[in-house]
């Protein structure tokens, strides 16, 4: 159905019934950047100890106020027992990624390790590498992550020079990507108690704080698949 109506100059216009009923929409504010994303149901298994027992062993643990996700826990322990049991000295190295706008996934992270990890086999002869990383994203509108490496601690004398093959593999000449400077990054596990030391600094990537703020589809965490040598 039409309906009529003049202007101010007393034209007359047809306009439909149905465009008059319309409401128009408000227009939303841009800020330039996108919000940050709602937090994903979660209905892993937590933990609030501050020791862990896996496989027979007991290990203290850096459970803090939000508590450690089990799963994450467990495989990054796992990955570092396979690395022990393969090496028996096993160098680990703690670092953090920084970027400076949100993802939806965690494709530029596997783009990271794929220039990283082919480099660090050439230069120190690494048959395997095991890591794990937590995806976590808290006030800031970007994520980062909180990253760990296991490797064979015979080859290796200090983290210098992988530190800085790290940022190279990282850190863009557009900048915003960065790896912050970490104290005493790399632990040397030629002890128990260093091993113990290790275990407690690394599992600070399971904590629950900071974690399911993605996509349904995105990861929180990701671990190596290293097997262990036959018995």
């Amino acid at each position: 159905m039409l309906v009529g109506e003049s202007d101010l100059t007393g034209r007359f216009f047809l306009l439909s019934k149905d465009s008059l009923s319309v409401t128009p929409l408000k227009a939303k504010k841009d800020s330039g950047r996108p919000s940050k994303p709602k937090r994903t149901t979660n209905r892993k298994r937590i933990t609030h100890e501050s020791n862990f027992k896996l496989n027979g062993k007991t290990y203290a643990v850096n459970s803090a106020e939000s508590g450690l996700f089990v799963e994450m826990l467990t495989k990054i322990i796992e990955q570092f027992e396979i690395a022990q049991s393969n090496w028996g000295r096993v160098f680990v190295l703690r670092f953090d990624l920084h970027q400076p706008f949100f993802r939806e996934d965690s494709r530029h992270l596997t783009a990271f390790m794929r220039r990283l990890f082919p480099k660090l086999k050439r230069k120190y002869g690494f048959k395997d590498i095991g890591y794990a990383w937590a995806r976590e994203q808290e006030r800031s509108k970007s994520q980062h992550y909180h990253f760990v490496l296991f490797l064979d601690g015979n080859l290796i004398r200090h983290s210098s020079k992988i530190s800085e093959m790290i940022r190279q593999a990282w850190e863009m000449p557009s900048g915003g990507f960065h790896v912050p400077t970490i104290k005493h990054p790399f632990h040397f596990t030629d002890t128990e108690q260093e091993a113990q030391e290790a275990i407690y600094r690394v599992s600070y990537l399971a904590k629950t704080r900071g974690k399911g703020y993605r996509p349904p589809k995105a990861k929180d965490y990701s671990c190596s698949r290293m097997a262990g040598k036959p018995a």
